[in-house]
């Protein structure tokens, strides 16, 4: 399954600072992982769900917890795509 791992300004969270292969680790990453809802046009944007999150609730609220919603193109390039075993295990890194 593809994530998404968001920066975070308010906690000073940069994924390309941390060791997203050590184990050791994941506490930092888990908050700021996120899974593919929906990709639509940069208009209507691309939808992220926060990778705990079970309901589809869209507050305003809520928005940059439990879902974010990306409507240019630079805002994608600070995050980082990788894939998950089924265990939960990092297994590779890449670009979106």
């Amino acid at each position: 399954m593809k994530y998404f791992i968001f920066p975070n300004d308010q906690t000073g969270f940069n994924p390309k600072d941390v060791d997203l292969l050590n184990f050791e680790n994941y506490h930092l990453i888990s908050p700021n992982l996120y899974r593919v809802q929906k990709f639509g046009s940069l208009l209507s944007g691309f939808w992220f769900r926060h990778h705990l999150e079970t309901k589809i609730d869209t507050e305003k609220e809520l928005k940059g917890t439990t879902y974010r919603v990306i409507q240019s193109a630079k805002n994608l390039e600070k995050i980082i795509k990788f894939e998950l075993i089924m265990l939960e295990k990092i297994i590779s890194l890449g670009e979106y």
